[in-house]
């Protein structure tokens, strides 16, 4: 998602005192954080600030002060057996929430055990009402605990936390324990085979960790507010260089993984997820200063509007840090002149007119336009939505599963859209009555059972200005029947297809709800 995008939809009618959609605007949201010794920056106003895109001054249209300690009324629950992709069943929102992953695929056992055991004291001093999700990332990405602001459970999931050693990790080994032959030739031949390893398993690190970075920038991209990512990791190196041995001729090999980088930092700007890389690298495991993956962590913390930090042995004081990094966060939009959704990247800066503070915003945004993913591209987009093993948010969803009274195995399936995120093109019917159309593909997988394992359809939702009204207050109510031979787990995924938009979610069909 571009979440600094908001699309918009005007309608025809100009006779409603505030239009009820608007499309094909881009509204670009740029989060600051402003900081000085004393910690947060409070009472700055919109005149404070300068937003400048591709160095050029932008009209600040919106500007929005959020602290991140409120009180919140109670919302309502949601009803038993339903699921939704951004509540919890307390019918919570985590605005601004936080994810701590653990990072075991590039950082070794024992100071993986130095997180967990630095967490345990950071969570028992929580008091805040902070949402947490705890992750893990070996050669997979895996949910420890979702978000949850209950110090208890927390602490019962950082328990949960157990090390993991990453085989590419240890691949460098290889080379360090090479038997030697004393023929040159053959030991440098070995030797290149074994840095080819390597390099591979460099190159592997490089690759899962940048996909499981966008499968989070998905997960979060329908979120709230500024989102934060807390990376305990000692990273990958975004430059690599080594001297080898070829043919008899001594030369230097290059190695750059910033192309990497530049596909995790769009999607994460995408989102509007901060980065904060923690090395748990202790002072005094070589020189910290210069470990390979240090600039990795500065490159995707400054581009994101992070912060990294290493060379601690604090981590436990490193978190508190990030947790009270946004206690007040500025947010400014401005709408880009059209012709300049070109797609390409523009570099954005953020001044303001207080002297002695520190400034962390997102570093640029990707100006995409307005033209909709092909087929091909929509199909890949479900096929990575299905391997991840979190829910995508971009579009907000609500499900329930009701099983019909004496049909064995039948469901009716009851799924609510938020509208007002869906792409509206404004038409008329076939009797001249203009009409809002939506078209979307609805998907259905279990998780186990013969084939076929689920469903595919293509949905068009046309409705007047009256009904666009009222489900705009309602939400749209999508239902089907399904059938499942036993008590299953289902999963739902709705993409839209002008703007490739996608939101899914998990639900367990059983036979508790044949009375509802």
């Amino acid at each position: 998602m571009f979440p600094s995008l908001v699309l918009l939809a005007v309608l025809a009618a100009q006779t409603a005192p505030d239009p009820l959609a608007r499309v094909n605007t881009r509204l670009v949201e740029v989060d600051v954080v402003v900081r000085d010794k004393a910690g947060a920056v409070a009472g700055l106003q919109q005149s404070d600030f300068t937003v400048l895109d591709k160095g050029k001054p932008q009209r600040i249209a919106t500007f929005v002060v959020s602290l991140r300690k409120r009180a919140d009324p109670s919302p309502a629950p949601l009803a038993p057996g339903t699921v939704s992709n951004r509540l919890n069943q307390l019918g919570e929102t985590p605005v601004g929430a936080t994810v701590v992953l653990l990072d075991m695929l590039n950082t070794e056992l024992e100071h993986q055990s130095e997180v967990r055991r630095q967490m345990l004291a950071y969570l028992s001093t929580l008091t805040t009402e902070d949402r947490l999700a705890f992750y893990t990332l070996n050669k997979t990405l895996r949910v420890v605990q979702d978000f949850t602001g209950d110090p208890n459970v927390l602490i019962a999931a950082a328990k949960r936390l157990s090390p993991e050693q990453s085989v590419d990790l240890g691949t460098p080994d290889l080379v360090t324990d090479l038997p030697v032959t004393g023929d040159a030739i053959t030991d440098n031949m070995t030797k290149n085979a074994a840095a080819e390893m390597t390099d591979r398993a460099r190159q592997n690190r490089a690759e899962i960790t940048v996909a499981a970075l966008e499968m989070i920038a998905r997960h979060l991209s329908g979120l709230p507010g500024r989102k934060k990512l807390v990376w305990f990791s000692a990273s990958f190196p975004a430059f690599f260089s080594e001297q080898r041995s070829r043919v008899g001729a001594t030369q230097i090999e290059q190695f750059d993984y910033t192309r990497y980088i530049d596909h995790a930092v769009r999607a994460l700007n995408d989102a509007n997820v901060a980065v904060y890389p923690i090395d748990p690298r202790p002072i005094g495991v070589g020189d910290v200063f210069f470990a390979p993956g240090i600039d990795t962590m500065n490159l995707i913390a400054g581009k994101t509007g992070g912060m990294s930090q290493y060379v601690i042995n604090d981590l436990a004081g490193a978190m508190q840090n990030v947790m009270q990094d946004d206690d007040i966060v500025y947010t400014l939009g401005f709408y880009p002149r059209d012709d300049k959704l070109d797609g390409a990247f523009h570099p954005l800066a953020v001044k303001v007119a207080r002297s002695g503070v520190e400034l962390r915003s997102r570093k640029g945004y990707f100006a995409a336009d307005t033209k909709a993913p092909d087929a091909k591209q929509r199909r890949e987009s479900m096929k990575e939505l299905f391997s991840s093993p979190l829910e995508a948010t971009g579009l907000g969803l609500t499900a329930i599963a009701h099983p019909l009274s004496g049909q064995f195995g039948m469901y009716q399936l009851d799924v609510r859209l938020n509208i007002n995120e869906l792409h509206l093109e404004a038409e008329r019917a076939k009797n001249g009555t203009p009409v809002w159309v939506a078209r979307l593909d609805f998907v259905t997988q279990f998780a186990a059972g013969k084939p076929p394992y689920g469903t595919g359809e293509h949905i068009q939702i046309t409705l007047t200005e009256e009904r666009l009204r009222q489900v705009l207050h309602d939400g749209f109510l999508l239902r089907r029947v399904i059938a499942a031979e036993q008590p299953s787990e289902i999963r739902i995924a709705v993409q839209d297809r002008a703007t490739g938009e996608t939101g899914s979610l998990r639900l367990n069909l059983t036979t508790d709800l044949a009375d509802h």
